[in-house]
């Protein structure tokens, strides 16, 4: 998998090195991103824990390779800050007649810091608008886990903590999204990402980003 993923790589830059009449430019870009797991925790058909989004960022640059006068490449390397938000629904304690205790939701949440590189097909339709399409490979630095609210710990203290975990470093998953220049020298660009293979056994990313393009 990970030699297929290296050879995509290539075979996308050599076409943007090698096109005729290339142009190319340097920028730099940041913004927000919205981000969760998928698909939802399920064991038999019963939902076990609810995945929300989280809110972070991103920042990192890019060069734009003008390939033709409708079609642009662009290679990007970013440093984002991600996650997801997970709850555990209605989970109660009973005495041993059966008596409700205590009831209510466990939640956590799941911070990664990510290495991304983008691979961007741009299609402009006029000079102001783009849509855009292609694949991103990930290294995830950085993952922990923290228990930011248990109503257990009422009863059996505060269990709440910073849980560091084994996980995938790896990540791949294709890009959509559209772009608008508000000036010269800067657009906006909205963009979705969804992971194709699996991490840790079941999970794939899935974000939202909006944010700013900066030609330098």
């Amino acid at each position: 998998m990970k030699k297929n993923i290296f050879i995509i790589l290539i075979l996308f830059f050599s076409i943007s090195i090698n096109s005729q009449n290339t142009k190319m430019q340097f920028g730099i870009k940041s913004g927000i991103n919205m981000s969760k797991y998928t698909p939802e925790l399920n064991v038999e058909n019963t939902r076990l824990a609810d995945y929300q989004r989280k809110i972070g960022f991103y920042i990192g640059g890019y060069t734009n390779i003008k390939i033709s006068q409708k079609f642009k490449i662009q290679p990007e390397i970013l440093f984002s800050s991600q996650g997801t938000k997970r709850v555990f629904e209605d989970i109660s304690l009973t005495d041993s007649n059966g008596e409700l205790i205590i009831s209510g939701d466990i939640e956590e949440k799941i911070s990664e810091s990510v290495i991304s590189t983008p691979i961007t097909l741009q299609y402009f339709i006029n000079n102001e608008f783009n849509l855009e399409g292609g694949i991103q490979l990930g290294y995830i630095m950085n993952r922990k886990q923290e228990i930011t609210k248990n109503p257990l710990d009422s009863f059996f203290g505060n269990n709440s903590q910073n849980i560091n975990t084994n996980y995938d470093k790896f990540d791949l998953g294709f890009n959509i999204g559209l772009g608008y220049e508000v000036f010269e020298n800067m657009r906006i660009n909205t963009r979705y990402f969804h992971g194709l293979i699996e991490r840790d056994g079941s999970i794939k990313p899935s974000v939202f980003s909006l944010g700013i393009e900066y030609k330098i």
